[in-house]
C-alpha cells in the first residue's frame, strides 16, 4: 500500500509515531508522514527546522512539513497552532498524490483531521484515524467558554463523522465516540498503544542508594495532575526517598513552585526533558515508577502511552488513575492503584512500598510477560496493518 499519514507531531518531537511509520515502511508499504514543524512540548521550533527541512526522508520514510505557528506559551498561541497546521496541511494535501488510504494519527488538536478529510475525500480513498485524545472532551483542558465548547463539540462530530474507520487506545473511547459523536460502533476498533520493546533487553536494574527512589517521566501538562504526586510526597515528607520528575511540559513551572509552597523542594527533584536514547539510564534511578492522570470526565479513562513504556523497564508501577491504565495495572499485577487525584490514597502506597518493598519483588516480571503478550510494536502494526488493509 501507498500510505499517506497526516500526523501534526512526528520526529524530532517524540511520539510513538515515529515508530509506527517505519515500521510499515519495514513490511513492504511506502509510507509518507504529512506533519509540522517541530516545536513540542517547550512550544519553539527546533533548530535548524525555522527555515529549511521542509522534505524529508528518515528511515524510509518521506516526510513533508508545513509551515506552523509554535505553540509557546498561552491559550492563544496554542489556538494558532492548532489552526495554522490544519490550514497549511490542507493546502499542502491538495498537491499530494496517488495514496492508496488515509491514516491520521489524532492527538490532539482534532483538527488534525482537516487535512486527511481532505485529501481522502477529493481523492476517493478510504480514511482510519488513530484516535490517541477524544474530542470535544479533551477541549475541556482549554477553554470554560460554554459557547465555545459546544462550537468545538459540533466540529468535532463533524470531522470525526467523515472517517471511514476509527480505531482507538482506549475501549471506553468506543463508548464515547457512539454516545456523544454518534459514532457507529461498527466502524471502531481497539488497538493499544505499543511501546518500544527494546527495553526489555536492556538492564535497567535499580542503582541502591539506600533510599528509595520514585520517578514520574513524561509530559507535565494539565491532564497528568501531577499536582497528586507531589501533594503525596508532602504527606510522606519525613521518610526517607526521592521523587524524579523526568520530562518537560506546560504546567512544569507551576508543579515546582507547588513543590516549594508544600515544603518538598528536596525531595521532589525536576531533572527536564531527556532524550528517548538516554531514558534506559534514568529508568535506572528508579525503584518504583508513578503514573496519574485526572479522573474528572471521559479523557480519565485512557490508557496513557507511558504505561506501556513502563511496564518494559520491569520495575513496580503505583498509580492514582481510572479506567483503562488501572484495568492494566491490576491485570498485569504489576503494581497497584488509587482513583485519580487521591494525592492521600497515594501517599499510602508509596509509604507502604518505602515499609515493605518485598510485596512488590514480582511487580517487575508481571509487567514485562504482559507486555509481550499485548503491547509489542509488532502486535500494534499486525492490528494496524489489518485495519488499513480491509479498508482498501
Amino acid at each position: 500500500m501507498n500510505i499517506l499519514i497526516v500526523s501534526q507531531y512526528y520526529y524530532p518531537e517524540q511520539f510513538q509515531i515515529n515508530e509506527i511509520a517505519p515500521e510499515l515502511v519495514r513490511r513492504g508499504h511506502k509510507v509518507t508522514v504529512l506533519t509540522g514543524l517541530p516545536n513540542y512540548p517547550k512550544g519553539e521550533i527546533y533548530e535548524g527546522y525555522e527555515k529549511g527541512r521542509r522534505n524529508e526522508k528518515i528511515d524510509g520514510v518521506r516526510v513533508i512539513r508545513v509551515n506552523e505557528h509554535p505553540r509557546k506559551k498561552g491559550a492563544v498561541n496554542l489556538f494558532r497552532n492548532y489552526i495554522s497546521f490544519a490550514v497549511q496541511g490542507r493546502m499542502r494535501a491538495k498537491r499530494l498524490k496517488n495514496f492508496d488510504i488515509v491514516l491520521c494519527y489524532q492527538l490532539s488538536p482534532v483538527s488534525t483531521l482537516e487535512p486527511a478529510i481532505l485529501y481522502a475525500k477529493k481523492n476517493h480513498v478510504p480514511l482510519v484515524a488513530y484516535c490517541l485524545d477524544i474530542w470535544p472532551e479533551s477541549a475541556k483542558a482549554h477553554t470554560s467558554i460554554k459557547p465555545l465548547y459546544q462550537a468545538i463539540a459540533v466540529y468535532s462530530k463533524m470531522l470525526y463523522k467523515k472517517c471511514d474507520h476509527i480505531a482507538v487506545t482506549s475501549r471506553p473511547f468506543i463508548d464515547y465516540l457512539s454516545e456523544v459523536n454518534g459514532i457507529d460502533k461498527r466502524k471502531m476498533s481497539y488497538i493499544p498503544q505499543h511501546a518500544d520493546d527494546s527495553m526489555l533487553k536492556k538492564d535497567i536494574g535499580t542503582e541502591d542508594n539506600g533510599i528509595v527512589d520514585f520517578m514520574y517521566a513524561g509530559n507535565m501538562g494539565q491532564g497528568q495532575r501531577l499536582d497528586v504526586i507531589i501533594k503525596a510526597a508532602a504527606k510522606i515528607r519525613s521518610r526517607d526517598f526521592l521523587v524524579h520528575m523526568v520530562g518537560d511540559g506546560s504546567q512544569r513551572e507551576e508543579l515546582e513552585k507547588l513543590s516549594k509552597k508544600l515544603g518538598v523542594q528536596d525531595k521532589v527533584i525536576f531533572h527536564g526533558n531527556q532524550q528517548r536514547e538516554d531514558m534506559p539510564s534514568w529508568y535506572r534511578k528508579a525503584d518504583v515508577l508513578l503514573i496519574t492522570l485526572r479522573g474528572n470526565n471521559a479523557v480519565g479513562n485512557t490508557m496513557p502511552g507511558k504505561l506501556q513504556a513502563y511496564m518494559t523497564t520491569g520495575k513496580p508501577v503505583l498509580g492514582a488513575i481510572n479506567g483503562a491504565a488501572a484495568e492494566v495495572i491490576n491485570a498485569a499485577k504489576c503494581g497497584r492503584c488509587v482513583a485519580a487525584g487521591d494525592h492521600k490514597g497515594l501517599s499510602e502506597l508509596m509509604m507502604d512500598y518505602i515499609d515493605n518493598s518485598d510485596k512488590y519483588k514480582e511487580c517487575g516480571n508481571n509487567a514485562k510477560i504482559y507486555f509481550k503478550k499485548h503491547f509489542t510494536l509488532e502486535k500494534y502494526c499486525d492490528s494496524l496493518e489489518n485495519v488499513l488493509k480491509e479498508m482498501v
